[in-house]
């Protein structure tokens, strides 16, 4: 028996029978020494001989994973904050998804013949709230929290922008989201 390498996914079988294992596709008995303890990942294959990427090289191969991970971080983050709530006449109101689904509809409905106001909208921590007197009010208040939530969105849009500018896993690493 003898051991065998995929030239593309970098499997490697240590005990094959090699005639089930085209040359073409796989390198029969591979020298692994040179990247023993080294991931597969960071594994070049340049005919049949197996070698360690650069540190340029293994940067390359891991550079969208690390831009889709500081990505993902920067959409929880600004996901936190928009939940966290938008400020109107010193007083923070809640931005949760059914906060949200309440607001569209108050805003929806401001001007419609059976709109009774006031509005009372409760503040997050349910300590006071704000009466909306009229159509205008409404309107205002929303308008708080849409500017809220679209700062928090295009704040982490500028963020992943850099993301997505950065070349090397050291410069994305260097970004920080100190929203």
């Amino acid at each position: 028996m003898a051991s065998v390498l995929n030239r593309t996914t970098k499997q490697y079988i240590a005990s094959a029978h090699t005639p089930d294992y085209p040359v073409a596709d796989w390198i029969h008995n591979p020298d692994m020494s040179a990247v023993s303890g080294v991931p597969s990942m960071y594994w070049k294959i340049t005919g049949d001989t197996v070698s360690e990427m650069s540190a340029a090289e293994k940067d390359a191969a891991c550079l969208d994973d690390v831009k889709e991970a500081k990505c993902a971080v920067i959409d929880i983050r600004t996901g936190e904050l928009i939940a966290a709530g938008f400020t109107y006449s010193g007083k923070t109101y809640s931005l949760s998804a059914c906060a949200q689904d309440n607001l569209n509809a108050m805003y929806a409905s401001r001007s419609a013949s059976f709109q009774d106001y006031p509005i009372v909208y409760s503040c997050i921590d349910n300590t006071d709230k704000v009466s909306l007197a009229d159509a205008a009010a409404v309107e205002g208040f929303y308008e708080a929290a849409y500017d809220h939530k679209r700062s928090q969105l295009d704040s982490g849009n500028t963020l992943k922008d850099s993301v997505r500018d950065a070349t090397t896993v050291a410069e994305v690493e260097a970004i920080t989201d100190s929203r």
